[in-house]
């Protein structure tokens, strides 16, 4: 719950809305998730301020700042920029990159200098790798549940189910194998980028965050750690100082 003293951060995405409070002392409140702004009502009145970021498009933002509006709130929209914080981003038209992305990869550096990529597996699959002070660039793929519905609208005999495999293993039914089939996809992707990070250092971080990243839950090790709130963490650089 956010309180009159705190910051809200706002992360709007494809499908769902994630938003933390950050006390004046910095301390990030839990993150909490929502599917509407109409329920950030209460949030929105009593923050401080609001920060948010959006890869909707600009209906959601300007629904936040009008509610700021009426509640006195100050408000900040962050999108995608050439250059924060010392990090510079792969992109000419850096504006086509997509904030969540942009703000992820800020929000890596807070938790390591080493080379690292961030895998965010929502709607959309995508990777981002930051070397030193430089987003090198990325990939973007069809996320897992998009997978799936490729699969199974463009062929006639192909169907699935809305199960979501806990672990890696053959298929013994349809539904079983097109579900198995996307989970190895998700993990190709993985390989792929461990594969590609390895040429920069023998020593790097791969984060992974993304309603799907716990499909990866047996992929973690030493070097492959969850960061589900990169984006948020991303937004709070934003905060100003007092």
């Amino acid at each position: 719950m956010s309180g009159p003293h705190n910051r809200l951060l706002i992360d709007v995405g494809n499908s769902r809305i994630k938003y933390a409070a950050v006390d004046p002392l910095g301390a990030k409140i839990a993150t909490q998730v929502c599917d509407s702004i109409e329920n950030l009502k209460s949030q929105i009145s009593s923050a401080e301020y609001v920060i948010a970021a959006s890869v909707q498009n600009d209906e959601v933002i300007l629904k936040i700042k009008q509610l700021c509006l009426s509640h006195n709130v100050p408000f900040k929209q962050v999108t995608t920029q050439a250059s924060a914080f010392g990090i510079s981003c792969a992109y000419e038209q850096f504006q086509t990159l997509g904030v969540d992305r942009w703000l992820a990869v800020l929000g890596a550096r807070l938790h390591t200098q080493l080379p690292v990529a961030i895998l965010d597996l929502g709607t959309a699959a995508t990777c981002d790798l930051v070397v030193g002070e430089q987003h090198l660039g990325g990939w973007i793929a069809p996320g897992f549940k998009l997978m799936r519905t490729a699969v199974t609208s463009q062929t006639s005999k192909v169907f699935g189910d809305n199960h979501t495999p806990d672990g890696l293993t053959l298929g013994k039914s349809t539904p079983e194998c097109v579900n198995m089939g996307g989970l190895a996809m998700l993990e190709g992707f993985l390989h792929s980028t461990r594969k590609l990070i390895s040429r920069y250092a023998d020593d790097y971080r791969i984060f992974l965050c993304g309603g799907d990243g716990e499909l990866l839950e047996n992929c973690v090790d030493e070097k492959v750690l969850f960061k589900p709130d990169l984006v948020l963490e991303g937004l709070s650089r934003f905060i100003p100082e007092k």
